[in-house]
């Protein structure tokens, strides 16, 4: 008796260990929404990189019956899809007819036209940062071999060799609505990711497309050392200490920028200033603004605020160009300044980096 109870239990348990291995997909433990009925869209938001899972079209209305129409069908996969946290959307296809003129048997002209592309309710899986990533074959995988409710119980799909299950041809692309060049500008290096986890004022979490760069804090001492035949712990250090001040200036300057009106900067500052950080490989910067199109407004009246300008040299009195800054005065009239910045000459709009 102890013995078949003892067999009982290690069977419950190998069972168990079998069900997890192969019904938790790679990602579901992240908790993805899955509302039925709710409609799941692709934008330009999701990706770069994807699975495509299926398409779906309409069968003729000649050869209709009852049952899911292919937009139905396609918004129930992927609310079975989203059941197993694999966040899912919906794409539609547009159908596209081509027209071309021709000659009649009779040598007249005519004019013709035909579907080169019939229109199809995709449905498309995913959001990675290449097709390489190690998440996203785990999922192919799975998608291949995964059985979905709506199409294994009310369509039907065709056997063919290689593809045994109604998703086996699913397979990695990007998604259909960036261009080939949005992707590579949203490709991020995990090293830049990594300098700036948990990072507060992080340009990672700016919600625009573009910001402004207005400051740049290199590490003094990078090239000397980069360069050196011989380089020691010392040598290491200073450059380490190097990129922590420009890391720390960053830092500081856009938490002063966040308070500017309290510190009178710009004279008369109607308000504070949205500033961000990005930590990169040799230097740290700071930006302000987040803006959706390159050609806000906003983005002029930070450049003309932060840019340059030609003021009178203060021993000469000659005109020059000179770079604006930023000061906080000392707690009283004698005191040296407590903290100052130079900002860049000429601030550069940039595309926003994107936190994964």
């Amino acid at each position: 008796m102890r013995t078949t109870q003892l067999l009982s239990k290690s069977l419950i348990i190998l069972l168990t260990v079998i069900v997890c291995s192969t019904a938790i997909t790679p990602e579901a433990y992240a908790r993805i929404e899955a509302e039925p009925g709710k409609k799941y869209k692709l934008t330009k938001r999701h990706g770069p990189w994807m699975i495509m899972v299926a398409s779906l079209r309409d069968i003729p209305e000649s050869r209709r019956s009852k049952g899911l129409s292919a937009q139905e069908a396609a918004d129930e996969l992927v609310f079975e899809l989203r059941k197993r946290g694999i966040p899912a959307y919906t794409f539609s296809q547009e159908a596209v007819i081509q027209r071309f003129n021709t000659l009649d048997r009779l040598g007249r002209e005519e004019r013709r036209s035909y579907a080169a592309q019939r229109a199809m309710i995709s449905v498309i899986a995913g959001n990675y940062s290449d097709s390489e990533d190690d998440v996203a074959q785990k999922t192919l995988k799975y998608i291949k071999n995964f059985h979905p409710k709506v199409i294994t119980e009310n369509g039907v799909y065709k056997k063919t060799p290689g593809q045994p299950g109604p998703l086996s041809g699913a397979f990695l692309t990007i998604n259909p609505l960036l261009s080939p060049q949005e992707v590579a500008q949203r490709k991020q290096d995990p090293l830049i990711a990594k300098l700036n986890s948990g990072i507060e004022y992080s340009l990672l979490k700016n919600q625009g497309k573009y910001s402004l760069v207005v400051a740049s804090f290199y590490g003094n001492s990078v090239t000397q050392t980069a360069t050196s035949r011989f380089q020691n712990a010392n040598e290491t250090l200073k450059v380490s200490n190097a990129l922590d001040r420009a890391a720390e200036n960053a830092w500081s300057l856009a938490k002063a920028l966040r308070n500017a009106k309290s510190y009178g900067f710009p004279a008369g500052a109607p308000r504070n200033i949205d500033a961000y950080v990005l930590h990169e490989k040799y230097r740290s910067i700071v930006t302000v603004g987040s803006f959706d199109s390159a050609d806000d407004p906003r983005i002029k009246e930070y450049a003309k605020l932060f840019g340059s300008k030609m003021k009178p040299h203060p021993e000469t009195g000659v005109e020059t160009m000179t770079a604006e800054y930023f000061v906080i005065p000392g707690s009283t009239p004698s005191a040296p300044p407590s903290a100052s910045w130079v900002f860049d000459p000429k601030p550069m709009l940039m595309q926003n980096p994107k936190s994964r």
